[in-house]
């Protein structure tokens, strides 16, 4: 598990980096990923959705921490 840092990266270029490490995820393996793109929540979710992810959204100050979990 680690976390990828996408902070200061504008959508859709995180959920594009977030593609790459998913599709080397093996199942119920989990993955964190950074942003502070307000948009970024939506493409998460979208991403999440249609590749049957599972998917928890935090945000502090800003920051979005997205833990993904393949299914």
């Amino acid at each position: 598990m680690k976390k990828h840092d996408f902070i200061g990266l504008k959508c859709p270029i995180p959920v594009l980096k977030a593609k790459r490490v998913i599709k080397k995820m093996i199942k119920n393996e989990q993955q964190f990923f950074l942003c502070d793109d307000p948009a970024s929540p939506i493409d998460f979710k979208h991403l999440c959705d249609t590749e049957k992810l599972k998917l928890n959204i935090e945000e502090n100050n800003g920051i979005f921490t997205f833990k993904i979990i393949k299914l």
